[in-house]
């Protein structure tokens, strides 16, 4: 299954078809079939995902029909949770268009200068309010000079990509928790990192948690609305940006997600 090739698939087939233009312009059997297994392992973890999602939203409508003007709270329940489908859905559907877009494009096209830290400012603020609901503790703190938080890249990605780290951490807190977003900068890079008290990763875990569709409980993900892309989406912008992500965790004690992006 993909989730045991992970972001390896992409990046596999780009070099065999690399391989495969230039020097010999040869590619073995057993590499064209290991790609074509990462391929059909992709559609298939895509048809999974978007049917399930399908099939409540099909059930709930079918219990909904047959509750519809005898029961009114029954309706009430099984309509809160069509539109809790859907917006699942919704947001599985924009996160594969996402992840898709940037797998296929190589680096930022026209990048312009963006000011990070503005955009964690906008990011702190925009969840604050479900942090409040938890009783979560969302902070900030930055070093160095205002000036050196500029980077060249695409603000709409980096949104993005803090947006996601910044809402999992809220979402993976338990209730009187503290989240912490710290950023520093120099001449060379620009340096942020997500800090929380949540439920943290098992250390066996770590490796694959930036894979598409990997989820670490799966019971859990589905309760707070994860698709599982994520992560994955958050890596593919720091690459495009000539950065990268690391994260370290302990479990029940909580993560730390660092992103380190160049400044030239």
């Amino acid at each position: 299954m993909l989730e045991q090739h992970g972001e390896n698939g992409s990046s596999e087939i780009d070099s065999i078809e690399e391989a495969g233009s230039g020097g010999s312009g040869s590619v073995s059997v057993v590499e064209l079939k290991r790609v074509n297994k990462i391929r059909r392992d992709f559609v298939a973890n895509v048809s999974h995902e978007l049917k399930t999602p399908a099939t409540s939203l099909k059930l709930l409508a079918e219990s909904l029909v047959d509750v519809l003007g005898e029961d009114p709270e029954g309706a009430r329940f099984f309509a809160e949770q069509l539109r809790d489908e859907t917006e699942r859905l919704a947001k599985l559907t924009t996160d594969l268009l996402d992840l898709t877009r940037l797998e296929s494009e190589e680096g930022i096209q026209n990048p312009q200068p963006v000011d990070v830290r503005s955009i964690l400012m906008v990011m702190l603020a925009r969840h604050r309010p479900t942090a409040r609901r938890k009783n979560i503790s969302l902070s900030w703190k930055r070093s160095g000079r205002a000036a050196t938080y500029t980077v060249r890249g695409d603000e709409t990605q980096l949104t993005s990509m803090f947006s996601n780290l910044v809402e999992n951490a809220v979402k993976y807190t338990p209730v009187g928790g503290r989240v912490e977003v710290t950023a520093e900068s120099d001449e060379s890079e620009v340096v942020v990192r997500v800090s929380d008290t949540g439920i943290g990763i098992p250390e066996k875990y770590l490796a694959r948690i930036f894979e598409r569709f990997y989820r670490v409980d799966k019971a859990r993900s589905k309760e707070t609305g994860g698709t599982g892309l994520g992560l994955s989406i958050v890596r593919h912008i720091a690459e495009n940006h000539g950065g990268r992500v690391t994260v370290k965790s302990t479990p029940s004690e909580g993560s730390t997600f660092t992103v380190r992006l160049p400044r030239g």
